[in-house]
């Protein structure tokens, strides 16, 4: 295993070829290596980090992930499996349980930069966890990409065992939730119905709108969602009020 950051080039193709040689569908059958190198390269100037995924899984993604970056301690959340070692460990938390995740989040001694939810890909539970994660553990200027989204658009079936009725405009998806913390990114420019409306539809479909606030910037791409953190002295501008408030008026 490479010690050396530097020899890793973050481009789609090196990308690519680290996954295949870990056996992650991350790049074998996803192709995420297209999005990921632009958002996670300026980590490689960090010393030393955390990453956090849900889901285990196999294990494939732990050596993807220590080949990219080998200062980084890589800590896993999975319903099924409780193991360690070299440079990660893994922890047995569901993720559906609110309670288990903050608790095992208190375990966690480095400074988290990136979050990868791959774990049950239903969309109420990557909502929940989006919500207590990116607000409680993330870093500033940390990435966190909700990975499977696919399950959005299901009408029927399952996946691990929960049903999943969700499809197209279907207002309790993480697709079409995150798509109205878009709106809420630029709140500024809303009038206050509008902006009490999208807090409320946030509310109401699992969506904290204590965490979207602190969205710097939103990318979607084909399954999956990449959200930035804000650096706290870039959070004035969305807080500001709006020189052309007139233009959003109601009255």
């Amino acid at each position: 295993m490479s010690t050396n950051p530097k020899r890793v080039t973050f481009d789609e193709h090196h990308f690519r070829a680290l996954g295949e040689a870990a056996g992650t569908d991350k790049t074998i059958h996803h192709g995420y290596e297209r999005f990921y190198p632009q958002f996670l390269a300026p980590l490689r100037k960090l010393k030393r980090f955390g990453i956090v995924e849900i889901g285990y899984g196999q294990g494939q993604s732990i050596p993807f992930w220590r080949e990219l970056f080998p200062k980084a301690h890589i800590t896993c959340f999975d319903r099924d499996v409780n193991c360690s070692g070299e440079g990660f460990e893994v922890l047995k938390v569901d993720q559906s349980d609110s309670e288990a995740l903050a608790h095992a989040i208190s375990q966690i001694n480095e400074p988290v930069h990136l979050v990868v939810d791959d774990g049950s890909h239903l969309p109420s539970h990557q909502l929940s966890t989006f919500s207590l994660l990116f607000e409680s553990l993330l870093q500033a200027g940390g990435i966190y990409i909700v990975e499977d989204v696919e399950t959005s658009y299901w009408i029927s079936g399952d996946i691990y065992g929960y049903p999943t009725r969700f499809g197209i405009y279907n207002r309790w998806s993480a697709v079409e939730l995150l798509k109205t913390a878009v709106d809420y990114l630029n709140r500024s420019f809303l009038s206050p119905q509008d902006k009490n409306l999208v807090e409320y539809s946030m509310s109401i479909g699992g969506l904290s709108p204590t965490s979207v606030e602190l969205i710097s910037s939103l990318t979607f791409a084909q399954n999956c969602i990449i959200a930035v953190k804000a650096l706290e002295e870039h959070r004035k501008f969305y807080a500001r009020d709006y020189n052309f408030a007139p233009n959003t008026s109601r009255d």
